[in-house]
Parts: C-alpha cells; sequence; structure tokens
C-alpha cells in the first residue's frame, strides 16, 4: 500500500507598507513558480495558515544612523543553521565587514520552522533594493532546501514582468530619500508605469530588460557609476540603445553625461563648474518647449538645488533645452555662480533608439512638482505629457 505525501508548504511573510504603484517585495516573490508544494505570500500577520516552513521580513528603525555598513537582525530557533543560510544568501551582495554584523535573536524551540529577517529601515547608505534581492535570495534558497524549486540563474523570478515597470535605481550613490522621492512622483499622478527598486547587481543581472525605462536620483554620479562597475554602466548604455527611457535628476543627470569617462557618456556635455557649488533655493523658467511638455502651470517656479550640473558649453549639442535656472547658486564659500544663470536647468534628447531627460535641480523634493516630474519620467518612455496629472492618493488605514 502506497502512502501519499503531503505536499510541502512555505509562507513568507512581509511587514512593511509599500505604494500602491510600486512592484514590491510582495509582487517579485509572489512570481515564484514551485514545482513541488504551494508558496503562500502575505503582506501581513492575519489570516495564518499552517506551513511546514515560514520566513518572514520585516523593518525596523535604529537608534543610531542607517549606513552601508548595516546589517539585518536574523530571528530562529536553530540560530546557526539559520545563520549560515542567511551568511551564503548575503556573500554577492555584502561586504565582509557587514556579514561579521549581522545580529541574532532566539525564539523558543517550539518554532524551528519559523525564521525572521529584520532589516534597518531604509535611509541614506542602505538600500532597500538591496535587502529585496536578499530576501529572494534567501527564499530561493530554502525552496531549493526543500526540494519545492530548483535554482534559477539570478534571484528574479522568470514570471516576474510587471507591465510598463520603471527600474529605480536604489544603492549606492545615491542620497537620502533620492528614491524614495521619485517613486512619490510616480505614485501620486497618472503616469501609466510601476517602479521596480534596483540595486548594481540588478542591473548586472539584468533586470533593465523587463524594464521600459530607469530611473537615477540624486547623490553622486561617481559612486552611482562605480557601484555599477563598467559592466553595469555598459547595460544602462545598451538598454537606452535599444529605446528604453532615461531620467535622472542631479546625480542621474551627471551619470548621463560624459563629465567623467565611468560616466555613460550619452550626452555629449561636460560639467564646467566646481561640483561643489552650493545648494539653495533657485528660479527656474520652462523654455516654450519645456511648458508645452512639462505643464504650463510651471513656467516659473522655485525649486531646491544641491550642487547638479551645470553646462556653460551647451551650444550647438544636439539637445532640446527645456529649463534654464534664472537665479545663481550661492556656495558655503560665499561665492555667487552668476555665471549659470541662462544655463539648462532641465534638457532633453534621443539617443539612438532611447530618450533621455536630465534635471539639474530637485523638483522632485517638492510634492507640488510631482506633476512636474512624472511628465519627464513619461516623455522618456514616450507618454502624452497631456495625460499625465496629480491624482489624490489613497489614504492608508
Amino acid at each position: 500500500m502506497c502512502v501519499a505525501h503531503a505536499e510541502p508548504t512555505f509562507t513568507v511573510t512581509i511587514l512593511r507598507d509599500r505604494r500602491e504603484k510600486s512592484c514590491g517585495l510582495d509582487a517579485q516573490l509572489a512570481a515564484l513558480r514551485p514545482t513541488n508544494g504551494t508558496l503562500i505570500v502575505r503582506t501581513n500577520e492575519t489570516a495564518a495558515t499552517a506551513s511546514d516552513f515560514e520566513l518572514r521580513f520585516s523593518w525596523r528603525s535604529s537608534e543610531k544612523t542607517p549606513s552601508s555598513n548595516a546589517a539585518p537582525t536574523l530571528v530562529a530557533a536553530e540560530i546557526e543553521t539559520a545563520r549560515k543560510t542567511l551568511l551564503a544568501a548575503m556573500t554577492d551582495s555584502y561586504p565582509e565587514e557587514v556579514l561579521s554584523r549581522v545580529t541574532t535573536e532566539t525564539l523558543p524551540k517550539t518554532q524551528t520552522n519559523c525564521w525572521e529577517v529584520i532589516f534597518p529601515r531604509p535611509r541614506s547608505g542602505v538600500s532597500l533594493a538591496r535587502q529585496f534581492r536578499l530576501a529572494r535570495r534567501l527564499v530561493l534558497m530554502r525552496l531549493s532546501e526543500m526540494n519545492m524549486m530548483k535554482p534559477l540563474a539570478g534571484t528574479w523570478p522568470t514570471e516576474f514582468r510587471p507591465p510598463r515597470a520603471l527600474a529605480l535605481y536604489d544603492a549606492e550613490g545615491v542620497g537620502y530619500y533620492g528614491s524614495t522621492l521619485l517613486e512619490r512622483a510616480v505614485d501620486e499622478t497618472t503616469l501609466d508605469a510601476c517602479t521596480v527598486a534596483v540595486c548594481p547587481e540588478d542591473i548586472r543581472e539584468g533586470i533593465l530588460e523587463r524594464c521600459i525605462g530607469v530611473l537615477f536620483p540624486g547623490g553622486t554620479g561617481r559612486g552611482i557609476a562605480e557601484a555599477l562597475q563598467p559592466d553595469g554602466v555598459q547595460r544602462v548604455r545598451e538598454f537606452v540603445a535599444r529605446g528604453g527611457g532615461y531620467f535622472g535628476v542631479c546625480a542621474g543627470a551627471y551619470f548621463a553625461t560624459s563629465g567623467r569617462p565611468e560616466y555613460t557618456g550619452m550626452i555629449p556635455l561636460k560639467h564646467d563648474l566646481p561640483w561643489a557649488k552650493g545648494r539653495g533655493t533657485l528660479k527656474v523658467e520652462l523654455t516654450a518647449e519645456g511648458a508645452a511638455l512639462l505643464g504650463t502651470e510651471f513656467t516659473r517656479f522655485e525649486t531646491p538645488y544641491n550642487c547638479g550640473p551645470v553646462f556653460r558649453d551647451w551650444a550647438g549639442a544636439p539637445i532640446t533645452v527645456l529649463a534654464h535656472f534664472a537665479s545663481p547658486v550661492t556656495s558655503k564659500k560665499g561665492s555667487v555662480h552668476q555665471e549659470m544663470v541662462g544655463t539648462p536647468a532641465i534638457l532633453a534628447m534621443t539617443w539612438q533608439k532611447g530618450r533621455i531627460m536630465i534635471v539639474s535641480p530637485h523638483p522632485e523634493a517638492k510634492r507640488e512638482f510631482c506633476p512636474l516630474v512624472a511628465r519627464a519620467i513619461g516623455w522618456t518612455i514616450g507618454v502624452d505629457p497631456n495625460h499625465v496629472k496629480a491624482r489624490i492618493p489613497p489614504v492608508k488605514p
């Protein structure tokens, strides 16, 4: 007499809020297709289902300022086994000093079928995209160990292909809340797209092939380039050359240009003022082309600025200037950079089959400018700017 063996069940619980138009960790893991057993992905602790194994991911704030060296905390009953698996999942994305800082908390021995990974809440230097990557890899490793699924070539589920996805860079080189602000611009407007947080490893793995555009926030262009490494930079170039959209603000604007040999070099311009030009609130004026594309309600506006690129030698370049600076910035040493007045603040160009839009200041920092930013992003992916307006975001309970 043959005895039927019950198929294994694996529950993943994700305790984190996300914006409506972002493809979060839950959507990424829900695309996994085990060949044996059942994978349950849920975003809260209600309606719990009995499982052979449960893996939880949660986030909590730290008393200390998080940094790139911030490590997760592992909670499990059998700490040594769980820690070994977690460290193995981290090895391709985290340096040794981070691995050595993984802390542990012990669960009662009666909960041997449950592990929890507690991440430091994303802030400056902490990549949410890399945390998601670690979570995907850890789930894949456990599915393989439970004979529920064969290992994948990478960390992205084959079936994860969200419609109209924008790869939102969120890792080294990005400043405080940079990615979050661009995510808000997409989420709180009618732009027909969703964001997917990505890190350098994701780009080198080929995630851009599943996207229609890529977004690079403010921070440091050199930091972005160094994190991507030459292979990642080349993949960005190839993506745009094939027809992908590119939107960059401040550091993302630098990265699109020819200012340094490690940049993409897609825009044939070099910034010609010192990087540390200063920060403040500057006046910006749209050109006629800019008003038609970004909105007549933003013909003249004031926006935060923080050392964004200034191109004085732009005449004759194959670009369209959509806005120019109408006031100068003053450096910490008191130098007034009057020479930047009249130079491009927002510009666009086509490059091979793709479209590029770069913004030197930071309009994304102000909520009222979300439509302007979303229209700029939309242009890179072929969206009619007249279709992009502010929308009332859903009220979270």
